[in-house]
């Protein structure tokens, strides 16, 4: 059975704190060279994103940039970097 990661298993920047979800995603956009829309369950390193059916996933170099529910904590943008294996998994599986 595969375990599921948490944040505090991955190293990450938070980009930013306590935004909405449109928010987050001009964020995304407006910071990425390149931004997928993931399903609710999508997982990034492990971790699963908590959403609806459009979850933003951005590109920038070979950095992702996300948005990420915290139950009980709010929505972060986050950014992962060196992130190229879930770049090409992202692009394999979003072409």
């Amino acid at each position: 059975m595969s375990r599921s990661s948490c944040t505090k298993d991955i190293p990450y920047e938070i980009l930013v704190r306590g935004v909405t979800l449109s928010q987050s995603e001009k964020y995304i956009k407006e910071n990425s060279d390149r931004v997928f829309h993931v399903p609710g369950g999508y997982k990034i390193k492990g971790m699963n994103l908590i959403g609806s059916d459009k979850i933003p996933v951005g590109v920038k170099g070979k950095d992702l940039i996300f948005q990420f529910i915290k139950p009980c904590f709010g929505l972060f943008v986050l950014k992962i970097v060196d992130a190229q294996d879930e770049i090409d998994k992202l692009k394999k599986e979003f072409p």
